[in-house]
């Protein structure tokens, strides 16, 4: 179903691994391969720049793919020909950009859109979601599968991916949900890409056509294994916060990969409320309405994040009041921001979503300046039923990345800013969510980057990997 997607790598667990380098150019740097507490796997000897295409056809229409710097060869780790970058696609320029490759392995960490050919601010702050560019996937032989054009922006499609995924703690970590364009669907990890490269033709094992959902509400589900129930967020438009309805599907069966969503969800009568907000309520736009996203938890509770551009990211706490029943909406934590800018005005901004390997936990963040900078991470623990904020700053300098830290935690690295520079401070914190309450935030540590670092030195670059 995937695009070049063995069945031996198709159906293995989640993300393990972290691909970490030290800063240097691409032609003399170290990399190293991290386990999911980030310490070192093992060290990847024999980093050597190998020679470059002029070009990929495969992005069509979206124009040519320059090549740019060196590309890497690290086998039997994995290979890669090149890394490459282009102008952004636009009205006046074919170009495309891909931020994946030429951001990994380019310059010792930089995070960079630019706006021309050259040197950029650092955008990784809103580009690292479930399936962003710090997640990709390896196949059986041990070579990188580079993410596709989109066919609604040409950029990215794992950016996309990142608006369409739904938080559900799924028993098998190789598969995952996701909503696109009214579509439910039920895939396996590593072959999630294919649905929205196929607009929603292939790349999935089941699927299911939310009734009365207008395009342009992504990602606005949630399924909690421990409850069998399913929760849909929408509402009569995707820009406008009056008319939002929530709608709960109970005594669902066990999802697995033998899980027909039409089947199941169509044999239920779901309940629907009509939300009427109070307090804060989603700005009118295809951001914090159509990005808002629900997370139910073990209490039947609830929260939805959403982003309000120029103001704040918000989560919000529906309270379960009986078995088919919520409250209203009561204000519940947010993080204040500078940006302007949502996923409407820019794909790199506005709101993302991450869940920790063991779904107990999912993490809403957004950047809290313009360029990629500063970070806020809400963490929603859905075994204690509540939302913190785990993670806040308001750099105006640097981007953060957000990361897969155990079993039940997150961790944070700090990225350099402009000109692909490597220098700065590069502390990593690791945070454990599962200690998290009502009163109690997750518990912050200083991870201790492999070669010794933790602050005043290279920023280093993760990318986590599927093996």
């Amino acid at each position: 179903m995937g695009r070049y997607i063995s069945s031996q790598q198709s159906t293995r667990s989640d993300v393990k691994y972290a691909l970490c380098n030290f800063g240097g150019n691409a032609a003399a740097v170290t990399y190293r391969l991290l386990n999911e507490e980030f310490l070192p796997a093992r060290n990847i000897p024999g980093v050597n720049p190998v020679p470059l295409p002029s070009a990929i056809s495969q992005y069509g229409s979206y124009g040519t793919v320059s090549p740019s710097g060196y590309g890497l060869a690290m086998d039997p780790v994995f290979t890669l020909g090149g890394a490459y970058h282009g102008y952004p696609n636009n009205t006046t320029n074919n170009t495309y950009y891909d931020g994946a490759i030429q951001q990994a392995f380019g310059y010792g960490g930089a995070h960079a859109a630019p706006s021309t050919n050259g040197n950029g601010y650092s955008n990784y702050t809103g580009r690292c979601g479930e399936f962003g560019h710090d997640h990709w996937n390896l196949d059986a032989k041990g070579a990188l599968l580079l993410p596709r054009r989109s066919p609604s922006y040409g950029v990215e499609t794992k950016t996309e991916l990142n608006d369409a995924f739904v938080n559900g703690d799924l028993s098998d970590r190789s598969l995952t949900l996701l909503l696109w364009n009214g579509v439910l669907y039920l895939a396996r990890r590593a072959e999630a890409e294919a649905i929205v490269v196929s607009n929603g033709t292939r790349g999935f094992i089941s699927k299911f056509t939310v009734p009365s959902l207008p395009n342009g509400f992504y990602g606005t589900a949630s399924y909690n294994r421990t409850r069998n129930e399913l929760v849909i967020l929408g509402g009569s438009s995707a820009t406008s916060s009056s008319g939002m309805w929530l709608r709960l599907y109970r005594n669902l069966p066990t999802l697995d990969a033998t899980s027909d969503l039409n089947a199941i969800l169509s044999a239920i009568t779901p309940t629907q409320l009509s939300i009427s907000w109070s307090g804060w309520t989603p700005a009118a736009d295809a951001e914090a309405v159509g990005g808002a996203t629900p997370v139910l938890t073990d209490n039947g509770d609830v929260f939805v994040g959403f982003f309000n551009a120029g103001s704040a990211l918000y989560v919000v706490r529906f309270q379960r009041t009986g078995d088919t029943t919520f409250g209203t909406p009561s204000n519940h934590v947010s993080y204040g921001v500078t940006t302007s800018y949502g996923r409407n005005n820019a794909r790199g901004s506005g709101m993302q979503v991450m869940q920790t390997r063991d779904g107990s936990t999912v993490a809403f963040y957004s950047q809290y300046y313009y360029y990629g900078a500063g970070l806020g991470v809400i963490t929603v623990n859905k075994r204690s039923n509540s939302a913190r904020v785990m993670y806040s700053d308001s750099d105006t300098s640097y981007g953060r990345s957000l990361l897969h830290w155990g079993e039940a935690g997150f961790a944070v690295a700090f990225n350099s800013s402009s000109s692909y520079s490597a220098h700065g401070n590069g502390a990593v914190y690791g945070y454990d969510c599962s200690v998290q309450t009502a009163t109690v935030s997750p518990t912050q540590f200083t991870l201790s980057i492999p070669n010794g670092y933790t602050s005043a030195a290279p920023h280093p670059f993760f990318v986590e990997v599927n093996l």
